[in-house]
């Protein structure tokens, strides 16, 4: 194969363009999706390490929600229990 002749030069570097193009934009694995998978991976991945944080907190608070004086002392900050007999004012 001669590539001497500027007429297969041409058509030799049209050919390896248009392979290039069809493999970055037209392919099924193209550029353009590859590109919107790596941005959605990322996405998930910072929600993962959310949930990953959230998971050891609640692990933490189910922990310390075993002893029962923690328990009590819990439910009447976060829910606003009370003993029997017992008034309690808000004060905001």
């Amino acid at each position: 194969m001669d590539l001497k002749s500027p007429k297969d030069r041409y058509l030799w570097t049209a050919t390896i363009i248009g392979f290039i193009v069809f493999i970055a934009f037209f392919s099924q694995h193209n550029l353009v999706s590859r590109i919107r998978l790596q941005r959605q991976i990322r996405e998930l991945e910072h929600q993962k390490k959310y949930y990953m944080e959230r998971i050891a907190e609640d692990s933490t608070l189910l922990e310390l929600l075993k002893d029962n004086d923690f328990f009590e002392k819990y439910a009447r900050e976060q829910y606003n229990f009370l003993r029997d007999g017992e008034t309690i004012y808000l004060i905001k």
